[in-house]
């Protein structure tokens, strides 16, 4: 029997979400779609993104064997908006995601990840400018958090051009991942170009395209295989380890390639977890255990191409009129800026001639914008543009740390200090960052501009307009408005994009809204936790000497983003029951005019507080003492009050030392549970499985029996503990 062909599998997956923040308050409002969660990030960080960090490796009974970082098998990249959200709301899973990296650094000798254009436009389509910053900040963030400069970079949507590859190679990048219709003609050292299509190209090996300069610069193309990718998204390969290596085997075998042949399964990461149940844990046996079995290496893209440089050269497939291609749109790149017939629901026949002047209005937008930016740039920048570049090295650094930053880049006035010169320098910057985050290629790529994605765009235009007035420009608006009245919404009653970009101008959280809501906490006496501002820190004096007397006083508020600093005088009265009014100058405001999330807060607020703080025996049991003088409660606060268990279960297990023997602790623990919501798939109850594998793994390498209390609470959350010591 002939020896099987040795196969080198490369699974990469591609993770992102959009610019979900408020622009105005740097955080992420609730998205109702989203329910349970706060919002989809939370909800596919909970299904995918921490789910891969600790992927379950389950035995025949169905229990538990161990927990297993996917990241450590992954070639990936992470968005850095996506990357960024993780950092603030989950440092243990942006932890283990930073580690699979350097796992794979110290196993293959180079690491599997990727940076990925910063803010996930369409490359293609950008600005020459636009293409060369946000390819710099892409390389920065990965910088950043990996410690490393990046060997390869995804192109969002694999959206690419000749433009777009001379600009990876001009940023030193030695490789991209393209789909192979993307690629029209290969050729053999020596050998004559030989036409390809998405069938006939053999995907085995890497690819070289060499700079049309004759400079002898190129960049290495890793093309993902076709069908075993489609598969993993759309059909069985997913299902289970068998079936996945089946097709990888069957992958590598139709391949001529010399030496060991490359299989590249690539995806959108969130198939693992959140678009197909279950995945993760395919993934999970497939590479950590069932491949050496199966005679296939998991390894990476940048191993891959130390080992086996690519010899053969491709030629891009150039797409209707030159303008490029992508690998989710059949019509080149269409789908970002034309009706091409792409959609995500063809059967409803909904037009899609609304992404045409979406495009354009934006396009106008950052023409005008860049206008005002060189001219008022070049009074503090030699190079405004090179500034720009540069900012992506801090852009999410604390405000005083970017000013510093832009002082040490500046001349004039910038150079010298003068604080008027730096607030607005950093205005500048500011502006430009919503005006590269507008560009997120989801605006375009679903059904109805009146969609969450497409208001997310609409958003940073809104918010880019803004800072642009208030450095004393003068915004295109009227026009701007006036195209996107061209973009009519599928849906009749929500209007064209301009009536969609009003609407989301009414997010907007100005420094008196902020002093409305944190006078309302005060007024209620709600825990000092809850009187705090979504993006602002504001400071009321005096504080109220009891419930319900009516407040006046002064508020400083400061903008956590841009470290502004503004003075308000206030008055500010509550009835006791639901009626607030805030007045500052000549606004007056009701907790109506509050976002859902403030008026949340104000409601359920004390026994979140209490929830918060079990992170000690002590703490656990206040939450329990507390909860035994509740009275009647309607079914919605019931589940709430369950809920908030939940919290606290997990909040007091992260917050135990791995080496506690502490037999109450334990016992709290149990009495927690047995209160919580904790359904056996959800966020919280992976999150308390998580927990307690680190406190099993401490007695288990120290050769100690933990206490019976610990065990008790393992088996509830369906460990094996015959298997645990």
């Amino acid at each position: 029997m002939a020896k099987p062909r040795p196969v080198a599998l490369v699974v990469h997956g591609h993770f992102y979400q959009p610019p979900r923040e408020n622009p105005w308050t740097d955080e992420v409002p609730r998205e109702p779609d989203a329910t349970p969660f706060h919002d989809w990030n939370a909800r596919i960080h909970a299904e995918c993104y921490r789910a891969n960090a600790y992927a379950r490796i389950v035995a025949g009974t169905n229990k538990i064997k161990s927990l297993v970082n996917n990241y450590d098998r992954l070639t990936f990249d992470f968005g850095p908006t996506l990357a960024r959200w993780l950092e603030r709301h989950d440092a243990q899973a942006a932890r283990r995601i930073r580690e699979g990296d350097a796992t794979q650094r110290q196993r293959l000798g180079q690491g599997g990840g990727l940076a990925q254009v910063w803010a996930h436009p369409i490359t293609p389509l950008l600005s020459p400018h636009d293409r060369r910053t946000q390819i710099a900040w892409g390389l920065h963030d990965f910088r950043r958090r990996f410690g490393r400069d990046a060997e390869g970079i995804w192109l969002p949507e694999t959206a690419v051009n000749t433009p777009t590859l001379e600009a990876l190679i001009d940023a030193q990048i030695r490789f991209t991942i393209l789909a192979p219709e993307q690629v029209a003609a290969v050729r053999q050292p020596g050998k004559d170009w030989v036409s390809v299509n998405a069938n006939t190209l053999d995907t085995g090996r890497l690819y070289r395209w060499p700079h049309p300069d004759g400079s002898g610069r190129s960049i290495a193309l890793a093309i993902f295989d076709g069908p075993v990718s489609r598969n993993l998204a759309f059909g069985t390969a997913s299902r289970d380890a068998g079936t996945f290596l089946a097709a990888v085997r069957d992958a590598g075998d139709r391949s001529s390639a010399e030496g060991q042949g490359l299989v590249l399964a690539a995806t959108d990461g969130e198939l693992y977890g959140h678009h197909k149940k279950f995945a993760d844990l395919t993934l999970a046996y497939a590479t950590d255990i069932a491949a050496a079995s199966a005679g296939i290496e998991v390894t990476n893209l940048a191993s891959f191409l130390e080992h086996q440089p690519p010899t053969w050269e491709a030629q891009l497939n150039t797409g209707p009129d030159g303008e490029g291609t992508a690998w989710s749109c059949s019509h080149g790149v269409g789908r970002w800026c034309r009706d091409c017939g792409c959609a995500m629901d063809t059967s409803r026949g909904w037009s899609q001639a609304w992404r045409g002047p979406l495009r354009e209005a934006l396009d106008r937008l950052r023409d005008g914008a860049a206008r005002f930016f060189a001219d008022a740039g070049d009074d503090f920048f030699a190079d405004p543009w090179q500034a720009r570049d540069a900012y992506g090295e801090i852009v999410d650094a604390p405000p005083e740390e970017r000013i510093r930053y832009l002082q040490s880049l500046g001349r004039g006035p910038l150079k010298r200090g003068q604080a008027h010169a730096a607030r607005r320098a950093l205005g500048l910057m500011e502006m430009q960052r919503s005006l590269l985050l507008m560009y997120a290629s989801c605006a375009w790529f679903f059904d109805d501009i009146a969609g969450l994605e497409s208001m997310i765009g609409l958003r940073r235009a809104a918010h880019a307009i803004d800072v642009w007035r208030s450095l004393g420009g003068r915004p295109p608006e009227s026009a701007f408005l006036d195209i996107l009245a061209n973009a009519k919404s599928n849906q009749p009653v929500l209007g064209t994009g301009a009536d969609v970009f009003r609407r989301v101008c009414q997010a907007r959280v100005t420094p008196a809204r902020a002093v409305a809501r944190a006078a309302f906490a005060a007024l209620a006496s709600a825990p000092a936790t809850l009187r705090e501002v979504p993006g602002f820190d504001v400071a009321i004096v005096p504080e109220p000497s009891a419930a319900g007397r009516p407040l006046a006083g002064q508020a400083t508020v400061v903008h956590r983003r841009t470290g502004e600093t503004a003075e308000l005088a206030f008055s500010a009265q509550y009835d006791g029951k639901t009626g607030f009014s805030c007045q500052i100058g000549e606004e007056r405001l009701a907790l109506a005019d509050l976002d859902p999330d403030a008026t949340q807060a104000l409601r359920l607020g004390a026994l979140s507080r209490l929830a918060g703080q079990a992170t000690t025996t002590a703490g656990g049991q206040a939450l329990l003492d507390a909860a035994e003088l509740v009275g009647q409660l309607s079914d919605d606060e019931v589940t709430s009050l369950a809920r908030l268990f939940a919290i606290a279960l997990v909040t007091f297990l992260e917050a135990l030392p791995p080496e506690s023997t502490d037999a109450a602790a334990w016992e709290i623990a149990l009495l927690l549970i047995k209160r919580a919501a904790l359904p056996p798939d959800g966020e919280r109850a992976h999150r308390a499985q998580e927990a307690v594998w680190e406190h099993l793994s401490f007695f288990r390498s120290s050769r100690r029996r933990p206490a019976k209390a610990l065990r008790a609470l393992a088996e509830l959350l369906g460990f094996d503990v015959s298997s645990q010591p």
